[in-house]
C-alpha cells in the first residue's frame, strides 16, 4: 500500500513538474514572439522613412513602393502581437506607437515637402525609440541565443538605418547629427559583424557569414561616402545584398531561441 501511495505521489509531482515545463515552455514561446515584434518595428520604422524618401526622389520607385507597403502591413502586424500583454505600461506604449503609425499614413498620403520629410524622420525615430523600450523589456541576457537572434536583426536595422539617413541627405537633410547618426549605425554594424564571424557555424550559416565579411569592406566606403558620394541606387542595392545574407542568420537564430 505504502508503494502505491509513493508511486501516486511520483506520478503527482512529475505531472506539476511537466505542467510546469509545459506553462514556462509557452510563456518563453510568447516573450520571443513579443521581442521579435518590438525588434521588426525597430526595423521597418526606418525602412518606412528610407522608402519615402527613395520614392519621393523617383529611385528604384516601384520597389520604394513595394517596402512602404510591406513596412506599414508589418508594423500593424507587430502592434498586433505586441497589444496582447496584460502589462499596462507596454499596452500604453503600443497604443502611442498606433497613433504614429497613423501619423506616418497621413504624411505618406500628401505631396511631399520638406516639413512632411522632417516629419517623417521625427515619427521614425519616434517608433524606433518606443520599440526599443520594448526590446529591453523582453530580453533576457541570459540567453546566448536570443542575443545572437537580437544581434542578426539589429544588423539589419542598422543598414536600414544608415540607408535613410544616406538618402534623407540627399534630400536636403544635411545636419551634422544626421551624418552621425548613419556613422553610428556603420559602427554598431561592423561590432556585431565581429560578434558574428567569431560564432561557430556551418552550412549555408557560414556561407552568408562569408559573404558579409567579403562584401562589407566595400560596402562601407558606400554609406560612409555620403558627403562625398551621390551613389543612391547602389547604396540601395548594397543593402538589400547585405540583408539577403541577414536573412538567413536571423532564421538560423530564431530556431534556436525557440527551440531553446
Amino acid at each position: 500500500m505504502k508503494k502505491y501511495i509513493l508511486l501516486t505521489q511520483k506520478g503527482f509531482l512529475l505531472a506539476i513538474t511537466f505542467l510546469f515545463l509545459s506553462n514556462q515552455s509557452i510563456a518563453d514561446s510568447r516573450n520571443i514572439q513579443q521581442l521579435e515584434a518590438a525588434e521588426n518595428i525597430e526595423i521597418t520604422s526606418q525602412q518606412i522613412a528610407k522608402a519615402y524618401f527613395y520614392l519621393h526622389q523617383e529611385i528604384r520607385v516601384e520597389q520604394s513602393e513595394q517596402d512602404l507597403k510591406n513596412g506599414l502591413f508589418a508594423i500593424e502586424r507587430d502592434i498586433k502581437t505586441l497589444t496582447n500583454t496584460k502589462d499596462k505600461k507596454q499596452r500604453r506604449m503600443v497604443t502611442f506607437m498606433s497613433f504614429t503609425l497613423d501619423e506616418i499614413k497621413d504624411i505618406i498620403e500628401k505631396p511631399y515637402t520638406n516639413e512632411h520629410g522632417a516629419l517623417m524622420l521625427d515619427y521614425s525615430e519616434t517608433l524606433l525609440e518606443g520599440a526599443e523600450s520594448l526590446v529591453k523589456k523582453h530580453t533576457h541576457k541570459k540567453y546566448n541565443k536570443e542575443k545572437m537572434l537580437i544581434i542578426t536583426k539589429q544588423m539589419t536595422f542598422f543598414l536600414e538605418r544608415a540607408t535613410k539617413y544616406y538618402i534623407a541627405f540627399r534630400d536636403g537633410f544635411t545636419d551634422h547629427n544626421n551624418v552621425k547618426q548613419l556613422e553610428m549605425a556603420i559602427k554598431g554594424f561592423e561590432s556585431h559583424l565581429k560578434t558574428i564571424q567569431a560564432y561557430k557555424y556551418s552550412g549555408k550559416p557560414q556561407q552568408a557569414v562569408n559573404k558579409l565579411t567579403e562584401y562589407w569592406p566595400v560596402a562601407k566606403g558606400f554609406y560612409l561616402g555620403i558627403e562625398e558620394n551621390d551613389l543612391p541606387l547602389i547604396v540601395s542595392i548594397t543593402t538589400r545584398h547585405l540583408e539577403k545574407s541577414l536573412a538567413i542568420l536571423e532564421q538560423y537564430h530564431h530556431d534556436l531561441a525557440v527551440d531553446k
